[in-house]
């Protein structure tokens, strides 16, 4: 794959291109960034409330308003991901951006920690999944046309091996030719929405009456009996917010966003004009995102009660018996409550957003590999590692770590791990692909000013840049450390150091620098010119 060639004493940038094709549209880049969001974010549109639970702000959910706020506000990054990338139009430009304007350790750490984040997402998108399986089935069960009961997929071997098993198959997914990769992602994730629009529609119809009468006469439990049981454990229906639970909001508003400028990194792929596909699929994909789950969870609260939606959920949450179902309450499950009658409905929709659900972890594994890809260009990893198969058209070994990955971060959730750990070890370690492209946009005019008439807006580079290092870095801050000052006595310092994800982010750190540091010495050693390697775009 990866030719060698020598000049003078040194080895210059001598690795072959990637060869990758223009095989995406700017709207099967769009949903493909979908898909990256989708994970829990949208099947689960209200399931996790009761992590945060606070009486209605404005009528409103608090989560709604932190995603309001941080998804207006990402309209900011967006426009500066079109704007650098139309400038240097690269596969992989969460690295090879920053490695060429902010240097190549920055660049190495962005991608580094991106990737440990999104195997950690990855192992919680396959818990998640079990779950969406158990509901489908109770989901059948509660319309009577199934007495099957399947506990077992939620703990112990089976749930490893079935979980494994979606983790493979979502690998074989990114084996497929390039066109058709995307055309199946696309069009699954298209079907995982007009699921949503449906669950929307059926939600308008429910009538809160008929709800508390189902749960009864389907759980044993009325809605108040859920409510006095997450009463009796602590929550509190007038909980005012406090600084900790805003900061935990924040925090995974910052999670939920993630992941809309996703196509950046495919965008020497991206058909027709770069400037335009960007525009569309990454400005597109946020607002398909603001415009579906916002009203969703709006809709879903005002026709199921509100104490009822978070008290059921803190109960999953905090592992307290009494959640119906022992799940939370996810969409197509509080639907079939609504109405049982058509459970075969809300069974084909869970289904369908289940699959959406799972198609993060395909989604995802191409975003990595287009980054590694370019490590591997660069010289950053082994050429084996890197090396593209020509009839799969992908890198087999890396997609076979990537799997392996998985299955063990997914496998520490079935032991003694709270798979929420994952969520916030996630947006700690997203934080420089949220700072970087602000940075990099304020280099890139002196770093390469020749590639400045390729920025679209240009005049507007700077202040958009500076803008919105003022915004993210104060949340990302109040994210981090505003939760310190309010912790109970009974939590020590290092149990929310490591719940929260500022050990992991410690050790991920480290652990990247140390790497850098050997593969440069090791480079250098074998002769190759290591500065002149970042003095240039890296071809496709």
């Amino acid at each position: 794959m990866f030719k060698t060639r020598r000049k003078s004493r040194t080895i210059a940038f001598t690795r072959d291109s990637t060869g990758l094709v223009k095989a995406a549209s700017s709207w099967q880049a769009a949903f493909w960034n979908v898909a990256n969001m989708m994970g829990s974010k949208f099947p689960w549109s209200v399931a996790r409330l009761g992590l945060f639970p606070a009486a209605l702000i404005l009528g409103g959910p608090p989560y709604l308003w932190a995603m309001l706020l941080v998804g207006l506000a990402s309209y900011v990054l967006g426009i500066i991901y079109v704007q650098i990338t139309s400038a240097i139009p690269r596969s992989g430009a969460d690295y090879v951006i920053p490695s060429r304007l902010m240097g190549p350790f920055w660049g190495w750490l962005e991608s580094w920690m991106i990737v440990c984040s999104l195997v950690t997402f990855w192992g919680y998108s396959t818990w998640v999944a079990l779950r969406n399986i158990k509901q489908l089935v109770d989901i059948l069960r509660i319309g009577g046309l199934t007495t099957l009961s399947v506990p077992w997929v939620l703990a112990g071997v089976p749930a490893f091996l079935l979980g494994t098993l979606l983790v493979f198959v979502g690998m074989l997914v990114c084996f497929l030719p390039a066109k058709r990769y995307y055309k199946f992602v696309g069009l699954l994730t298209v079907a995982a929405v007009v699921g949503l629009v449906v669950i929307a529609a059926g939600a308008v119809m429910v009538s809160p009456a008929g709800v508390d009468t189902n749960m009864q006469k389907l759980t044993g439990l009325s809605s108040t009996a859920v409510v006095q049981k997450a009463i009796s454990h602590g929550f509190d229906p007038n909980a005012k917010l406090d600084i900790a639970g805003s900061a935990e909001l924040v925090g995974l508003a910052l999670f939920g966003i993630g992941g809309f400028q996703y196509s950046a990194t495919i965008s020497a792929e991206l058909k027709g004009d770069v400037r335009r596909s960007l525009l569309v699929s990454i400005i597109g994909s946020l607002t398909i995102f603001l415009v579906f789950f916002l009203p969703l969870v709006w809709l879903l609260l005002s026709k199921f009660d509100y104490n009822l939606v978070v008290g059921w959920s803190y109960l999953f949450w905090n592992k307290i018996p009494g959640a119906p179902f022992d799940l939370p309450p996810i969409n197509a499950l509080l639907l079939t409550l609504a109405s049982p009658q058509l459970a075969i409905l809300w069974a084909i929709v869970g289904l369908i957003v289940l699959l959406g659900a799972w198609v993060t972890i395909p989604a995802g594994m191409l975003y990595c590999n287009r980054m590694i890809l370019s490590w591997g260009i660069d010289r950053f990893v082994p050429e084996k590692l890197s090396e593209v198969n020509p009839r799969l058209g992908q890198p087999i070994q890396l997609v076979i770590a990537e799997g392996v990955l998985v299955a063990i971060f997914f496998s520490l959730t079935l032991v003694n791990l709270n798979p929420v750990a994952y969520l916030w070890w996630s947006t700690l370690l997203m934080f420089p692909s949220f700072l970087f492209p602000a940075i990099s946009a304020l280099l890139l005019p002196r770093r390469h000013p020749e590639l400045v008439s390729s920025v679209p807006w240009g005049g507007w580079l700077t202040p958009l840049a500076v803008l919105w290092i003022l915004i993210i870095v104060p949340i990302y801050g109040f994210a981090v450390l505003a939760a310190i000052p309010s912790l109970s006595i009974e939590t020590s310092l290092w149990q929310y150091a490591f719940s929260s994800g500022l050990v992991v982010t410690g050790l991920v750190i480290a652990i990247g620098a140390a790497i850098y540091v050997i593969v440069r010495e090791v480079n250098v050693k074998r002769g190759i010119d290591v500065k002149l390697i970042f003095r240039s775009i890296p071809p496709e």
